[in-house]
């Protein structure tokens, strides 16, 4: 384990020992399973992408627990949360890719990270990596295509809206990205940072964020992008939100499932 890094967990089925007893169908189906990395930013983010990459692959496979072995690793936040307020994405690169290369050590066949920000140097990140490293963002505009969204508003943290991270990618897909006013958008950022990613919700968490989200019903949004990882977290699912949106923790899960399982590629 490198300095910095949290305490690696690994999750799947360990090769059955010459003489011990024959393997259950179920384990010899599950070794043949590929291997998912999860190079975490934020933990709230972290946690719910691997228990939906678990919850997803149950549904795939019709059966609780038959999911790839799952192995993450986190660096402490504060570190990612200093480079990234700094804009230095040479050093967030460097400190991702210790990630990239703990995970690659553990034998997993590729990568997510299950948070937006980071992926302002993702192309810095897949060039270098030894691993592919799936992008949140190409897999989040290609959903928004799917569902023929148009005017998307982006919610998230200051740096991943403020510094348009969905903006060209939605521009160059023919959709329209929309921000909340400056004033409410700091609001967000104080909302997701106080009692979300480092702090408990609070008894008025969820409403404060529907009421968010009703600005971009103002400002004339068919849908939004939920580009915090840690947004899921508040608003579960579209019955909770006056606006469809693309749930970028839980897709970047869907995804790693189905690649996991050998469905894509």
């Amino acid at each position: 384990m490198n300095d910095g890094d949290s305490q690696l967990a690994s999750a799947g089925t360990t090769p059955v020992p010459a003489g011990a007893a024959v393997p259950t169908p179920s384990v010899l189906a599950d070794a043949a399973l590929g291997h998912i990395g999860v190079a975490g930013v934020t933990i709230p983010g972290t946690l719910l992408c691997v228990q939906e990459i678990v919850a997803e692959c149950a549904r795939l496979q019709g059966r609780p627990g038959a999911h790839p072995r799952i192995t993450m690793t986190n660096p402490e936040h504060e570190r990612n949360e200093a480079l990234m307020l700094a804009h230095d994405w040479d050093g967030l690169t460097a400190l991702m890719l210790e990630s990239v290369g703990v995970l690659a050590r553990a034998g997993a066949d590729f990568v997510v990270i299950p948070s937006n920000a980071p992926h302002f140097a993702i192309d810095r990140i897949q060039q270098a990596a030894t691993i592919p490293v799936v992008s949140i963002v190409a897999v989040t505009v290609a959903e928004c295509m799917r569902r023929s969204f148009r005017t998307v508003g982006v919610l998230g943290v200051n740096t991943t809206v403020e510094d348009g991270l969905y903006d060209t990618p939605l521009r160059v897909a023919g959709m329209v990205p929309v921000r909340l006013s400056t004033e409410r958008q700091h609001e967000l950022d104080k909302l997701l940072h106080d009692e979300v990613i480092n702090g408990p919700q609070t008894p008025t968490t969820h409403e404060h964020m529907v009421n968010l989200i009703g600005d971009l019903v103002d400002a004339g949004c068919d849908s939004f992008i939920a580009g915090c990882t840690e947004i899921p977290v508040v608003i579960t699912s579209e019955d909770e939100s006056p606006l469809p949106f693309v749930d970028t923790t839980r897709l970047l899960a869907h995804v790693a499932a189905r690649r996991g399982l050998g469905l894509e590629s």
